[in-house]
């Protein structure tokens, strides 16, 4: 008995020493730069024991001493602390309706473009495609820091099986990855909307703290990831937060998915143009959100542009007051090709939904533009699925 309980004693202990390694790995992933006092009071552990962890952190190579900047200040500066950027390294493959990118995922969250290839509709063409651009690079990763390959996709995805449910714009549809890939190999997946919702949790300082938020994707298509409680609300189904096919004309046009009507039929990108193109005259750009930006820089000097693109506030504002009168959510996210939307037209759209919602949330709900796809559109996706892979293996880093 004796022997049991010291026995449970010593798991515990193991147990509780990992978890301390994992929050203040965690922290190390939020902060960017910091120092060991700063953990201590982030973390609540004791300065001895955030000694003991970020030494074995530098063993192990997770972590490094900076030089702090120079203050000003008289006395002895604080030396700084950052995740080790190739500690760990990872493949990222953002499948787009028209176009994907490869790249390559590094421990602290940062990507590298490698190539970018045309999507295609046959699942084993594209799969084929994307080994000739992945196989040489993980041939350069030691095994022992190479995490897998982690993948963002246009659709509903099963996580927990890498088994891709339904990807409406390529046509791909009950599709189990396993059976296209090497076994060696790990493989993750996660739906683009929910990646991106993943990194502006963990980069954008006024998402940081929120526990209830809505990421809305623009593309081809609309995605949306959902935050409740802080953590990412999937459903039983993994088709949670899919509102670019909530019907929104129950007579309108006909959507890939099948139905009529979805919110994507009006406010996408590809309807955005289309609707353009038809009325007025052919944009420049080879894909959808080419077109869009064209139109979006059309839009500052051209009033026919300008029509097109308070049709699309009006056609966001009317999806998101739905989204939060079903979901109440503190913030309002517009990512993808909605970054690249002027501030007045994020104002507008945020005093249309104020208007529009239920009493209880009115003047109240907040949308702000993606900080990551502000600086390039689609990043926000890559970086969640860098940050993603290192969240899936937590586990076996510390």
């Amino acid at each position: 008995m004796v022997g049991e309980r010291m026995g449970k004693v010593k798991q515990n202990h193991r147990e509780l020493a990992k978890n301390n390694r994992k929050l203040v790995l965690n922290l190390l992933r939020r902060e960017g730069i910091t120092n060991r006092k700063a953990l201590a009071k982030l973390s609540g552990l004791d300065p001895s024991t955030i000694t003991k962890i970020i030494k074995e952190f530098i063993n192990r190579n997770l972590c490094v001493e900076t030089q702090p900047e120079i203050s000003g200040k008289v006395g002895r500066r604080t030396i700084g602390l950052k995740l080790s950027k190739d500690a760990y390294k990872s493949i990222v493959v953002r499948v787009g309706v028209q176009v994907t990118e490869v790249a390559i995922g590094y421990f602290d969250g940062t990507v590298e473009h490698v190539d970018t290839v045309r999507s295609v509709s046959n699942i084993s063409e594209f799969i084929e495609k994307i080994k000739k651009i992945i196989y040489p690079i993980i041939e350069k990763i030691s095994p022992d820091r190479f995490l897998g390959v982690s993948i963002s996709l246009p659709g509903m995805v099963d996580i927990e099986n890498n088994y891709i449910i339904d990807v409406p714009h390529l046509g791909w549809r009950d599709v189990n990855l396993s059976d296209y890939l090497d076994g060696t190999i790990p493989v993750f997946i996660d739906n683009e909307a929910n990646l991106s919702l993943i990194a502006e949790k963990w980069k954008n300082p006024l998402i940081k703290s929120v526990e209830n938020a809505v990421f809305v994707y623009l593309s081809e298509g609309i995605g949306c990831g959902v935050i409740v409680n802080g953590q990412i609300y999937r459903g039983t189904f993994f088709n949670a937060g899919e509102f670019g096919h909530m019907t929104l004309d129950y007579g309108g046009k006909e959507c890939y998915c099948g139905n009529k009507g979805c919110w994507e039929t009006l406010a996408s990108t590809e309807a955005i143009v289309r609707e353009y193109e038809r009325n007025f005259s052919k944009l420049e750009g080879s894909s959808y959100n080419d077109k869009f930006m064209a139109l979006v820089k059309l839009s500052e000097d051209n009033d026919k542009a300008l029509s097109m693109i308070k049709s699309e506030e009006d056609y966001l504002a009317l999806g998101i007051t739905n989204i939060v009168n079903t979901l109440s959510p503190e913030y309002v996210i517009l990512g993808g090709w909605a970054s690249i939307l002027s501030e007045d037209s994020i104002k507008s759209i945020e005093n249309k939904v104020n208007k529009r919602i239920l009493y209880a949330s009115k003047r109240k709900i907040k949308i702000t533009k993606s900080l990551i796809d502000s600086k390039e559109q689609g990043l926000a996706a890559v970086i969640g699925a860098a940050l993603m892979i290192v969240d899936r293996n937590l586990e076996k880093i510390v």
